[in-house]
């Protein structure tokens, strides 16, 4: 998968989904995961919805808050991606 596609918009739909999944299936509120995290609702809700990509300490300190491991979930959105847009391989 090209660096491109890491800032397009289908990658950042699909990262943000999965990391609102990940959060509601931990039981934990955006609230909860900002206060964890140190930033802000409005930030962690941005990146959900896919308007922007958490930066690499950010998406870090979500693994470690929701006690997942950050490569393995990498690896799921980019499977994800890679089924969505198999031309972009």
């Amino acid at each position: 998968m090209s660096n491109e596609l890491y800032k397009s918009d289908i990658y950042k739909t699909i990262l943000g989904k999965h990391i609102r999944n990940k959060r509601k299936w931990k039981d934990k509120s955006i609230q909860q995961l900002a206060e964890d995290t140190g930033f802000s609702i409005n930030h962690i809700n941005n990146i959900e919805l896919g308007h922007s990509q958490p930066a690499t300490g950010l998406f870090h300190a979500i693994c470690d808050v929701l006690k997942i491991d950050a490569t393995a979930f990498l690896k799921e959105v980019k499977e994800e991606v890679e089924l969505l847009m198999p031309e972009e391989q």
